[in-house]
């Protein structure tokens, strides 16, 4: 039956009992080799040192991770290919139908008790689908040079093979979504949009698909438009939720957001989504929804390949900025001691700084009509602590903290008096576009911090024109590209014009520029949505959507 597909199998349940079933069953069916594993820790541990094609997992796994959760972080950390086959297993008959809308979707999903008959029914044509028909005088292909090509990022590559299948056999959905993906992967949102829009009649994640792209194009209205129609008319579609949220962000409609999010965790808590509610409530100032969602984050995720330790640092923080200093320190010491290498992670240890901190105010208060005899004393332990927070805020800046970091180390900064250097981390992290918490500062520290940011992306802006300057085409795109996204609102139509007329140079030379054309295509279409009136977009136009393309 599937001895043809050379498949190897992992069984993943916690009771035993299920697992002996569900492996048995996959032997007598051909399937050559079944590893079990009884929880999402020694699952990921067997994925990460082993191949497999074919996946079970129970949705309920009786530990912090459920299959849900271990089915995002599979396909997050790239696990398996994504021609593997993956199946969820569940006796709870109403998550087949989230699961057909959840982020990360499985290729089928089982309803407990079935037989082996039943899990062939389920798996065959998937298989086929994937890995091609292995039947006498039938043998084809199936999408697997095209899932295969995906894997190794050739996404050109999948553009057109789904192209030539689509001529041959029609447009069917699976095909249709990886060449989608393709696009967006390639940041071709144009090509992306006109895609997704060719498809809205015949599937319904293609207006998702549209709502995606016209976020990426800040169509940011008629994102929302799409997106509230969407989740309206099918709330189970649980990622629709999500990108609704990003666009109440994007619309500075953070309590929206965060709403739209926790209703949307509410039926499907995957860590993706409960990092996003988190980091929004961080946004909104709701120290409460924040430490409740990065403490679920933590849990859920503490089995990832590679770890976000901002999540870490956010919980800490959160209880240090609510009060809660000693489950703040001694969540501290619990990751240090689970996770060594937290010690080297800028934010962790920015928000021990402002534990530490915290707990040298509370302490030295409480001295205020203590006898000198037992002031004196505690006084030593506190100027003990001093020393201590002294070395770990001087250290800050060897570990050398990321845009996302320096967030956590402009706090740790402030708490400790050092307003200079938290207005040097502050505006880092906002010129890389991460938003500032209310939290942090008064208005006037963060006017000074919005004009830094300026200066610093406006410094950025005047290397690439240099770069541009002295002939090195290539290097200043590169430099735009990555500022584009975050620029400020006054400098963004200068930044657009830029990767716009840079491509346009590079064409204009006969240089190879496909690998740019897709940032240039999304930095006009903004300009035209965005800035119509803007004195260089008739040059722009006439420059670059008059060549004939390569």
């Amino acid at each position: 039956m599937l001895e043809d597909y050379h498949l190897t199998g992992l069984v993943v349940d916690d009771m035993a009992m299920m697992r002996g079933m569900m492996k048995s069953q996959l032997i007598s069916l051909g399937v050559a080799r079944v590893a079990e594993a009884g929880n999402a820790a020694l699952a990921v541990e067997k994925l990460r040192t082993e191949k497999f094609n074919l996946l079970l997992l129970d949705y309920y796994l009786g530990d912090a991770t459920d299959g849900q959760q271990l089915l995002e972080l599979i396909r997050n950390e790239n696990l398996v290919a994504s021609s593997a086959v993956i199946v969820m297993v569940t006796a709870e008959k109403a998550y087949g139908q989230v699961a057909k809308v959840a982020e990360h979707t499985p290729d089928a999903y089982l309803i407990k008790p079935f037989n082996a008959d039943t899990l062939l029914e389920h798996i065959l044509p998937v298989l086929e689908r994937k890995m091609g028909v292995r039947q006498l005088n039938r043998k084809t292909p199936g999408l697997r040079p095209i899932y295969d090509q995906f894997d190794a990022a050739h996404y050109d590559a999948v553009i057109a093979l789904v192209d030539a299948y689509t001529q041959k056999e029609g447009i069917h959905a699976d095909t249709a979504r990886l060449k989608g993906d393709a696009l967006m992967k390639k940041r071709d949102f144009v090509r992306a949009l006109e895609h997704y829009a060719g498809l809205q009649a015949s599937y319904s994640w293609a207006a998702l698909g549209v709502a995606r792209v016209r976020m990426h194009l800040r169509q940011t209205t008629e994102a929302i438009a799409t997106l509230e129609q969407l989740v309206a008319e099918s709330p189970k579609y649980v990622f629709a939720a999500d990108i609704l949220a990003e666009a109440y962000i994007q619309a500075k409609q953070p309590e929206k957001a965060l709403a739209t999010l926790e209703s949307a965790c509410a039926r499907s808590p995957t860590v993706n989504r409960m990092r996003a509610a988190a980091r929004i409530a961080e946004q909104s100032g709701n120290e409460g929804r924040m430490v409740e969602w990065a403490g679920k984050v933590v849990d859920a995720n503490k089995f990832a390949l590679a770890q976000d330790f901002t999540d870490h640092a956010r919980l800490v923080r959160g209880l240090a900025n609510s009060g809660q200093l000693d489950k703040a320190t001694s969540t501290l010491m619990r990751f240090e001691a689970e996770v060594p290498q937290i010690k080297q992670s800028a934010s962790v240890q920015a928000a021990k700084a402002c534990t530490l901190a915290a707990q040298i105010a509370s302490e030295t208060s409480a001295l205020e009509g203590v006898p000198s005899s037992i002031r004196d004393r505690r006084m030593a332990m506190v100027a003990d602590k001093q020393a201590r927070l002294n070395t770990l805020v001087g250290s800050l800046a060897e570990l050398k903290p990321s845009p996302a970091e320096a967030l956590f180390v402009t706090e740790a900064y402030l708490s400790t008096g050092h307003a200079e250097l938290a207005t040097h981390a502050a505006a880092t992290a906002l010129a890389h576009g991460y938003a500032l918490p209310p939290s942090l500062g008064g208005s006037d520290w963060l006017k000074e911090v919005e004009i830094h940011a300026a200066e610093k992306t406006r410094a950025r802006i005047k290397e690439g024109l240099d770069l541009l300057r002295s002939g090195k085409t290539r290097e200043a795109l590169n430099l735009f590209m990555q500022l584009v996204e975050h620029t400020p609102a006054d400098l963004t139509p200068q930044l657009l014009a830029n990767v716009v007329s840079t491509v346009a140079i590079l064409r204009q030379k006969g240089e190879a520029a496909n690998k740019f054309l897709p940032f240039a295509r999304t930095a006009l279409e903004r300009l035209k949505h965005e800035y119509p009136n803007y004195e260089r977009l008739p040059g722009l136009i006439q420059a670059f959507e008059h060549q004939d393309t390569p």
